[in-house]
């Protein structure tokens, strides 16, 4: 089927790699396995709409740290930016938001998957990193209850009271 007839009004542009970072040491394991910390986020960094479309900048974060009992064995830090283009005549603002947010941020850690793997292989990790999936909309609640959590604690101090 032609792609003009199912393409969506939400794209991906372009991304980059803004950070990647690893850290090692050199421990020797013994058999022993490391035990995997992930941690992930995003950040929306700028949505703008001209020229009769939205353009929107989204940066997606993941950390992984390999310990082995209480000794660190690598750390990965890794951050790529994805820029998106949506249809205004079909998206709203809040709609194009809401998107980058859940499509945007799982197509950028799809990348950051396909990114860290390849690149710790290379580098010699065995096995190399991967990431586990995550649920991009879990993601998204738990990260706007922080932030309202924070807004709240910060209007909570500005009226003189403190927690």
């Amino acid at each position: 089927m032609n792609v003009d007839k199912v393409m969506a009004d939400f794209q991906l542009l372009r991304t980059r790699v803004s950070e990647f970072s690893l850290l090692t040491k050199p421990i020797e394991p013994n058999g022993i396995v490391a035990k995997l910390e992930y941690n992930l986020d995003y950040n929306i960094l700028n949505i703008t709409e001209e020229d009769n479309k939205f353009t929107g900048y989204l940066e997606f974060i993941v950390e992984v740290k390999a310990k082995i009992k209480n000794s660190l064995l690598f750390k990965v830090s890794f951050n790529l930016e994805g820029v998106f283009m949506g249809n205004p005549n079909v998206l709203d603002s809040e709609s194009f938001r809401r998107t980058m947010e859940l499509n945007g941020v799982a197509t950028l850690s799809q990348l950051s998957r396909s990114y860290i793997i390849s690149t710790t292989a290379l580098l010699g990790l065995n096995p190399p990193v991967r990431l586990p999936m995550a649920n991009i909309v879990k993601l998204r609640e738990l990260k706007n209850k922080l932030e309202l959590e924070r807004k709240n604690e910060t209007e909570y101090k500005d009226n003189g009271k403190s927690i």
